[in-house]
């Protein structure tokens, strides 16, 4: 290194730098991260740092080099951590994609071991909303009959999909 002058911070300079400058390091980090584990951590890995650049960094700018090195390890913590939350949301999505798509075809099963009349009559009044009067006139029911259809329809839907989960 020609040219240049090392400036060795020897180790009581640089344990002055940690009682003097680390309570307002770690108080600027936890703003930051907006957590306390990941603030110490941060402000222990600059002081790493400090120490394996002490050839390097003068004890009188010191102050400076740490906060400009503690602000770009708290802007690596929170890009790492959008990435990791937005690749967690995408699974999750993916999962629930799955998990939706066992759910109707299970649903699917299910509905196929129904007799037909109380198969048709869950169809009309869960998944398409007709009245009890509507579904009596369209099926050649009583009302009352509806009511026992579908509810024998519904308990062994839940029965099976019971089983499914």
């Amino acid at each position: 290194m020609v040219g240049r002058i090392l400036c060795r911070m020897d180790a009581k300079e640089y344990n002055h730098c940690v009682r003097h400058l680390g309570d307002d390091l770690y108080r600027f980090a936890l703003r930051y991260a907006n957590l306390s584990a990941a603030a110490e951590d941060a402000v222990q890995d600059v002081f790493a740092d400090l120490w394996e650049r002490r050839d390097e960094v003068k004890a009188e700018g010191a102050k400076g080099w740490l906060i400009r090195a503690l602000y770009r390890r708290l802007v690596d913590l929170h890009r790492h951590d959008t990435v990791v939350r937005q690749a967690q949301m995408a699974q999750d999505v993916e999962y629930r994609q799955h998990e939706d798509f066992e759910l109707k075809d299970a649903l699917a099963k299910a509905l196929a071991t129904l007799p037909e009349q109380q198969r048709m009559l869950v169809l009309l009044r869960d998944l398409e909303g007709y009245e009890y009067a509507e579904m009596a006139e369209l099926s050649g029911l009583s009302e009352q009959q509806v009511g026992v259809y579908l509810f024998r329809a519904r308990k062994t839907l839940k029965k099976l999909l019971e089983e499914y989960r």
